[in-house]
């Protein structure tokens, strides 16, 4: 499969975007458009119920948080480093198409005064097999709190991710492979694993 120049991620970030955005944030964006929408949607739902752990703004009751001081591994948990990053951020991405900001490894919007955050690990750690499930992973996180009074007032760069849908994008996946985008509709990107060497 040949592909005609990829937009490479890593220079578009650098070049134009100028943020604290990883690429890989901008990939599973477009690997997962639909399901991103469908979270942010369902959040909008009056009869909307946060299932599992109800994380707050406030780090000091997480006992996941107290664990990993404990540990001496991080000062927040993953959650929390995600609610950290994306509250104290300055500048970042705004995707006019779906109404998100992107910003590291969060994509983030508030939808009915509840912050909704999808977290986009990194392709790097994956173990084992390498399948369609693990590159595409993501995890949301919904956060409702009386005591949050919205998003900072961010230094922003607008960008269509409407545009990104019919084309090819590349960034670094791990030490052996970059991953490139398959168009396939405009709310879900395929992708290609292709050698680095």
């Amino acid at each position: 499969m040949k592909f005609e120049k990829p937009s490479v991620v890593e220079k578009l970030i650098d070049n134009y975007y100028k943020t604290k955005v990883y690429p890989i944030t901008i990939i599973k964006l477009m690997l997962n458009r639909r399901r991103i929408m469908s979270y942010m949607e369902k959040a909008a739902s009056n009869d909307f119920k946060i299932r599992g752990e109800k994380f707050k703004l406030d780090d000091s009751d997480c006992k996941f948080c107290e664990q990993k001081r404990k540990e001496g591994v991080a000062k927040y948990c993953r959650q929390h480093t995600s609610v950290q990053r994306v509250m104290n951020a300055n500048k970042v991405l705004f995707d006019e198409d779906t109404g998100c900001y992107i910003y590291k490894n969060e994509i983030f919007r508030v939808v009915n005064n509840r912050l909704v955050i999808i977290y986009c690990p990194h392709t790097k750690p994956i173990s084992g097999k390498i399948t369609d499930e693990s590159v595409r992973k993501i995890t949301p996180l919904t956060i409702e709190d009386e005591d949050f009074n919205g998003l900072p007032d961010y230094e922003t760069v607008s960008v269509l991710s409407s545009t990104w849908m019919n084309d090819n994008f590349k960034c670094w996946f791990n030490d052996e492979f970059s991953i490139i985008t398959i168009p396939n509709d405009r709310n879900k990107s395929d992708f290609v694993l292709t050698c680095n060497q």
